[in-house]
C-alpha cells in the first residue's frame, strides 16, 4: 500500500462532486456514506457510490475509499453488503469498536480490499491494538477526534487529545500499519492547518485527512522532510546499498536498521524512491 499522506473526505450524497475530489491531488480520496449523508437519503447515497465505482477503470478505482456506517447499525450491515461485487479499493470502518468488526468486513469482502479501522469511541481506543493486529486486509488507523472528544467531554484541539492520539501511534506502529489524524475542520487558516500537521508527523502519524480540496496541498508541504534530512536518507540508504558487511556509519553516525527504516521513509514522504530500499 502506498503511503496515505492525504485523505480527501466527499460527500457520498454528492456524486457529482466524486471526479472534482478525485483530481484534486490527494493520495485517497473517501466517498462517506456515514455522517455526511442525512438517514433518508442513505439508500441513494449508497447506490450512487455502487454506479460511481462500477463506471471507474482500475487505476482510478485504486485511489477511492468509502466510508460506511458503523457495523453496528443495519445501515453499516448494508454499505458491506452493497460493495462485495464492486468494492473500492479501501474501506473505512466508522466507528470501529473491536477487532471483530474488521474480521467481519474481511471476511466479506474481496481479498483485493482493503480496510481502515476508524477509531472515534472510548471503547475503540482501548481495543486499538487488538484492532490494529485484526486481519492482514488492514492498513491502517484513524483517528476520529471529534467523536471521541465530544464522548470524552474534551476540547477538539491538539493538546486535550494528545494522550488519545499517542495511543493510536502505539498500536499502528505495533502492528506496522499507517496512521491518518483527523481533519483540520478551519478549511480557510492554512498556517494553522500546517502546525498541527507537523506536530501530528512528529508524532508518528504518516497522513491527515482533509474536508476540502485546497487542504492537500497544505498537508502535504507539512509533510515534506527537510533539504538536510533529505540528504542524509539518500546517503544512507545509498551507503546501505553498497554495504558488504560490518559496521556502517554515514557522517559520523552508526548506522542500524531502525535508522535505514527511518530513512526509507523519509524519502517516502519526499515522494522519492531510492532502488530496492525504499
Amino acid at each position: 500500500m502506498m503511503l496515505l499522506r492525504s485523505l480527501l473526505f466527499v460527500p457520498g450524497n454528492r456524486p457529482e462532486r466524486f471526479a472534482k475530489a478525485l483530481g484534486a491531488g490527494a493520495d485517497l480520496i473517501c466517498i462517506d456514506l456515514e455522517d455526511a449523508v442525512a438517514p433518508e437519503q442513505k439508500q441513494a447515497a449508497r447506490r450512487s457510490v455502487q454506479d460511481y465505482l462500477a463506471s471507474l477503470l482500475p487505476a482510478d478505482r485504486s485511489r477511492i475509499c468509502v466510508r460506511i456506517n458503523a457495523l453496528s447499525t443495519a445501515w453499516g450491515e448494508q454499505d458491506l453488503q452493497a460493495f462485495k461485487q464492486y468494492p473500492p479499493a479501501v474501506l473505512m470502518l466508522a466507528k470501529c469498536q473491536s477487532a471483530l468488526d474488521v474480521q467481519r468486513a474481511a471476511i466479506t469482502l474481496p481479498v483485493q480490499c482493503r480496510l481502515i479501522a476508524l477509531i472515534e469511541t472510548i471503547s475503540g481506543l482501548q481495543q486499538a491494538s487488538t484492532i490494529a493486529k485484526a486481519s492482514k486486509s488492514l492498513v491502517a488507523l484513524m483517528f476520529g477526534g471529534a467523536d471521541l472528544s465530544a464522548e470524552l467531554g474534551c476540547d477538539f484541539s491538539y493538546e486535550p487529545l494528545l494522550f488519545a492520539r499517542s495511543q493510536l501511534v502505539l498500536a499502528a506502529a505495533g502492528a506496522g500499519l499507517q496512521l491518518i489524524d483527523v481533519p483540520f475542520i478551519d478549511v480557510d487558516n492554512e498556517k494553522a492547518l500546517q502546525a498541527e500537521t507537523k506536530k501530528i508527523k512528529a508524532l508518528g502519524f504518516t497522513g491527515k485527512a482533509a474536508i476540502h480540496p485546497k487542504q492537500v496541498a497544505a498537508i502535504h508541504q507539512a509533510l515534506l522532510p527537510t533539504v538536510a534530512q533529505l540528504d542524509y536518507a539518500k546517503a544512507v540508504l545509498a551507503a546501505t546499498a553498497n554495504h558488504s558487511g560490518g559496521v556502517l556509519v554515514v557522517q559520523g553516525r552508526m548506522i542500524d536498521r531502525p535508522v535505514i527504516l527511518g530513512c526509507q521513509r523519509i524519502l517516502a514522504f519526499a515522494g522519492e524512491r531510492n532502488g530496492d530500499n525504499c
